[in-house]
């Protein structure tokens, strides 16, 4: 049997976080103002897999600008701009203006939004796989000081192995129009660790981890049942596995949970339980930053 005894704690902290080089301005006017994003790298996607890029809100016929010269290339619902060394930016629910294969400068228009997306899909292609727009050294300006939330976080007992879940997400830092003015992030970094009596059982463990972008494949092994993306007037429930199965003996156990966004903010949950048998659990929930 597992007993909960305590759900809460909440800490903020600033981690320390990689500098990039190459930082580029928004493909949007004001180039040098930041802008609303509504969905974030590597929220969930209907069709069981990660979304590739970001979504900055922007109105039909908004004008779309290339953020670094290239080589361009249409598709019936974007336009990429591809450099000589494989790295490229993709303008999604973009009808272009430039011609295939043109050289844009940096600033050009290539594109307008089309009508009924209300956004840009913006990718970064670092020639061999997706990268975070909004990480350090990306999309410029960017300030976040909001704080992800973390919780509430549930046990299972599954064949003598207690699984662990968590939901989490991160808060704009600009609060995207209606309908999507509920929409969350996904956090960059979920961790964890187990303590019993005061002492480490596990240590400091990445469960998820969206600096890189992660194929359909995995989308199971990180995104637990129950989870779903950003609709409008409706927010997304993201819940992230910490552990598929692990087996402890009974004794007093206390959880705790961080989540990282891209600035180093943190949001954190903590949850104690007793286990007794390893069979049925009771659980209370709460959510805490």
């Amino acid at each position: 049997m597992v007993r909960v005894l305590a759900l809460g704690a909440t800490c903020v902290a600033a981690l320390w976080a990689p500098s990039f080089a190459c930082a580029y301005g928004w493909p949007i006017k004001p180039f040098h103002r930041q802008h609303v994003v509504r969905g974030a790298f590597d929220d969930p996607r209907f069709g069981r897999y990660f979304h590739f890029g970001v979504d900055i809100s922007a109105r039909t016929g908004t004008a779309v600008y290339a953020v670094a010269p290239g080589t361009v290339f249409t598709y019936p619902d974007a336009v990429a701009v591809r450099q000589a060394n494989g790295h490229e930016f993709s303008y999604w629910h973009v009808r272009a203006t430039v011609s295939e294969h043109a050289w844009v400068k940096k600033g050009q228009e290539i594109g307008v939004v089309r009508r009924g997306f209300g956004h840009v899909h913006f990718a970064e292609f670092d020639g061999r796989t997706y990268v975070n727009p909004l990480r350090r050294g990306g999309l410029t300006p960017f300030v976040d000081h909001t704080v992800p939330v973390v919780g509430p976080i549930a046990l299972q007992e599954s064949h003598g192995a207690v699984r662990l879940t968590v939901q989490a997400y991160d808060v704009p830092p600009l609060k995207p129009p209606w309908p999507w003015s509920g929409a969350v992030w996904t956090p960059e970094i979920v961790r964890w660790r187990l303590l019993s009596n005061g002492t480490p059982v596990v240590p400091w463990t990445v469960a998820v981890d969206f600096q890189r972008f992660h194929s359909a494949r995995e989308y199971a092994s990180v995104y637990a049942p129950g989870t779903r993306q950003n609709r409008p007037g409706r927010p997304g429930l993201y819940i992230f596995w910490l552990t598929h199965g692990i087996d402890l003996p009974d004794g007093d156990y206390a959880l705790q949970v961080q989540a990282v966004d891209t600035r180093g903010n943190v949001g954190s949950g903590a949850m104690a339980f007793a286990l007794s048998n390893g069979q049925s659990l009771n659980t209370t929930k709460r959510a805490s930053r």
